[in-house]
């Protein structure tokens, strides 16, 4: 059984997989709100490629969401630079890619 969602970008890797992870690509950043809603699991977002425009919008989804959810972003960030999505999550990755999320599988896995 899946433990964990994982959202990525349809332009990431085609071959990414995780056990105990239900990964689920999003077209556009605005299918991000309706995909959080149809999981009650704990998620991780991978960020990549969504724009200012949008990110308010995925921060209230993200607020909304019932479960922990963690952002991982494959480009470093300072920490400072105001995210709206880093603000919204339980904690964001930077800088490690697609390598964070199999890390952050167990942390955010409900005991079985």
């Amino acid at each position: 059984m899946d433990r964990v969602l994982v959202l990525v970008p349809a332009d990431a890797p085609a071959d990414l997989a995780w056990p105990g992870a239900e990964v689920h690509r999003y077209s556009s950043p605005l299918d991000i709100p309706g995909l959080l809603s149809s999981f009650r699991l704990p998620a991780i977002l991978v960020c990549d490629g969504i724009g200012q425009a949008h990110a308010p919008r995925v921060a209230d989804a993200v607020r909304a969401h019932p479960a922990p959810v963690v952002a991982v972003s494959s480009q470093p960030w300072d920490g400072e630079t105001p995210d709206p999505i880093a603000a919204a999550c339980r904690g964001i990755v930077a800088g490690f890619g697609y390598g964070a999320v199999a890390r952050l599988i167990p942390v955010l896995a409900p005991p079985a």
